[in-house]
């Protein structure tokens, strides 16, 4: 992808790309056994060497809860959110017109999903296409059919015309440099908050970039 952009060989249309709040819960939560202060401590080092300190500033974990929270972003962005990170800023450094989404609302328990799944890779996909009756034993509450509908006008009008404002719907700002890195947050109270974890990002690029940490 980055060879794409410098050549110049991108669509040149708006972008519209984002993720889950839980992509890899199950994977970072339970393989092989929920992480502690000290096993995430243990990986920083093994992934970070003589980084892992400042891994730890972005990725913190002084409790058992707090290392949980950071395994699942970290295993996260290894698997999914790093790189549509940097396509969404390779977008906006070539001058196109970017969206930047986070999908937060927690799952109900279903066939397939255990409750506690949280907002797991996949699951903003019934709610875009206003399918959630689909998802087998799932029981909806009105917040969760409000938010698909705001979903499926922000999806529609970007599809349409480039640009998912319109209507009543909360404004979503484009997401750049000028207006705070915008991320538009999307749950029971939907709204659009600068981006807090830039540091993340961008210390896990320059790591892997660097060569410190084999990136998977």
């Amino acid at each position: 992808m980055p060879q794409i952009f410098k050549e110049n060989k991108q669509a040149h249309v708006p972008l519209l790309a984002g993720w889950n709040r839980d992509e890899p819960s199950a994977l970072a939560v339970n393989s092989p056994e929920p992480p502690t202060v000290q096993s995430f401590q243990e990986l920083a080092q093994k992934d970070f060497g003589e980084q892992a300190l400042e891994f730890l500033k972005v990725y913190p974990a002084t409790t058992d809860a707090e290392a949980v929270r950071s395994a699942i972003d970290y295993s996260g962005a290894r698997f999914l959110t790093l790189a549509t990170w940097e396509w969404l800023e390779a977008q906006v450094a070539a001058g196109g017109t970017a969206y930047r989404y986070h999908f937060e609302r927690p799952a109900p328990a279903d066939k397939y999903h255990p409750a506690g799944s949280g907002a797991f890779h996949s699951d903003e996909i019934e709610y875009v296409f206003g399918t959630l009756d689909s998802r087998p034993e799932a029981v909806w509450q009105p917040e969760d059919k409000k938010l698909s509908e705001l979903m499926q006008t922000y999806w529609t009008n970007f599809a349409r015309t480039g640009d998912p404002n319109g209507g009543e719907a909360p404004k979503w700002p484009q997401y750049n440099a000028a207006d705070g890195w915008q991320v538009m947050h999307l749950d029971v109270d939907s709204h659009a908050a600068p981006d807090d974890h830039r540091d993340q990002w961008l210390f896990l690029q320059g790591a892997w970039q660097a060569g410190s940490s084999r990136r998977r």
